[in-house]
């Protein structure tokens, strides 16, 4: 098969590009709303679109469908699309309430048009809030909520080592935003246990990948942290010997490193998937993680341990003060310390938690498995075009 894709990106390589035995046609450059972007921006300052629209000319008459990640189609041709959140994603505008924006209308007319074959939401917490906006616009809902499917990426078994028993318990984290997704947290929890006299380096190794220029947290918003608490973090990781830290690594240093890590750890702020909780899981290494967005649904109970947080409707946390700031840190890092005295305590709890994870990527991320259900949404732009053909 054919597909035609708008990118070759980490999201394109994770959600779309999957299967060996399809040809993938990158039209990223082929795309209308590329450059009409551009303009919009540059010109008159407006909002970027999610919009894909192949220069009509240029496609291929063989090519059976479009899979675009994040994108509503402009085309007569049948497309599928891949989503974090939701469909169509619209960028706000300020002062305009968001069910009031007329591009959100215009575009949701898109996703209800016969041509759209199929929305794929990434996880069950995206179906939920795709809901939640369809809800506002019953009309195209009778159209859209029929083509609405749940299918979590792919995620092939790396290691399925046991994780046996040692004086040392390593500890692994990874984030290139490294304050988005928690590195500060775990630097003060690991710290507070060492000046409580309950770790030292002999007890614990905690390796944290992450670059620490990265320090604007989309979770925080207009409570962004000062200068003086990112002095703070990178004295504490200096002035403890069981902090290893690197500002990046190579992935197959990465993949190493979960192979022999006992515990993963992001205790995100702000994530909408996850993709290190699988590859983590997939090393045998379970992962203590918070509640937001997909977490809880790729980290259950039984595969590793979770750090509760009041969530808003959006499955996020709401940050609307520096003092709730203030509570939610306090609230991650007393849970993470709770944690890793657990785990310490009883190793053997880590050693189920890993067989846990792996056994849960081979039922629920099945690379073949994945195809399968793929293919499957794939079939139906025939069946539409059959329906449409026997009509005419």
């Amino acid at each position: 098969m054919k597909i035609i894709v708008s990118g070759q990106g980490y999201p394109e390589k994770r959600n779309i590009i999957v299967n060996k035995q399809h040809a993938y046609i990158n039209f990223r450059y082929k795309n209308l709303w590329l450059y009409l972007n551009k303009i919009k921006q540059t010109f008159a300052r407006s909002n970027k679109l999610f919009i894909f629209r192949p220069f009509g000319l240029l496609m291929p008459e063989d090519s059976q469908i479009i899979h675009l990640f994040n994108e509503v189609a402009s085309t007569r041709k049948p497309w599928v699309s891949t989503f974090e959140t939701e469909l169509p994603r619209v960028l706000p505008v300020p002062g305009l309430p968001k069910f009031s924006n007329p591009e959100l209308s215009k575009q949701l007319r898109l996703v209800a048009a016969p041509q759209c074959v199929a929305i794929v939401a990434m996880s069950e917490a995206a179906r939920q809030i795709q809901l939640k906006l369809l809800a506002a616009f019953p009309d195209e809902a009778a159209a859209i909520v029929p083509k609405l499917h749940t299918l979590h990426p792919p995620q092939p078994v790396l290691y399925d080592g046991p994780r046996q028993q040692e004086d040392k318990v390593i500890f692994t984290f990874v984030g290139n935003e490294f304050y988005r997704k928690g590195g500060a947290e775990v630097v003060l929890a690991f710290s507070e246990l060492a000046d409580e006299g309950l770790i030292d380096a002999d007890s614990v190794e905690v390796n944290l990948t992450g670059n620490l220029n990265h320090r604007y947290n989309f979770a925080h918003g207009n409570y962004q942290d000062d200068a003086s608490f990112f002095q703070q973090i990178e004295s504490l990781l200096s002035a403890h010997p069981f902090f290893k830290h690197t500002a990046s690594r190579p992935n197959d240093e990465m993949i190493a490193l979960f192979k022999r890590a006992h515990v993963g750890l992001l205790p995100s702020w702000q994530d909408t998937y996850g993709f290190s909780v699988l590859e983590m899981q997939a090393c045998g290494c379970p992962v203590i993680s918070t509640n937001v967005r997909a977490l809880p649904e790729i980290n259950p109970a039984e595969a590793g341990w979770t750090i509760a947080c009041p969530l808003n409707d959006m499955f996020e946390l709401s940050i609307r003060s520096a003092e709730e700031k203030s509570a939610l840190r306090r609230l991650l890092v007393t849970q993470l310390k709770a944690y890793v005295v657990a785990i310490i305590a009883d190793s053997a709890s880590v050693a189920s938690r890993s067989r846990c994870a792996v056994e849960r990527i081979l039922t629920h991320h099945h690379p073949v498995r994945f195809q399968e259900q793929l293919n499957a949404i794939y079939a139906l732009a025939d069946e539409v075009a059959d329906r449409h053909a026997s009509q005419a």
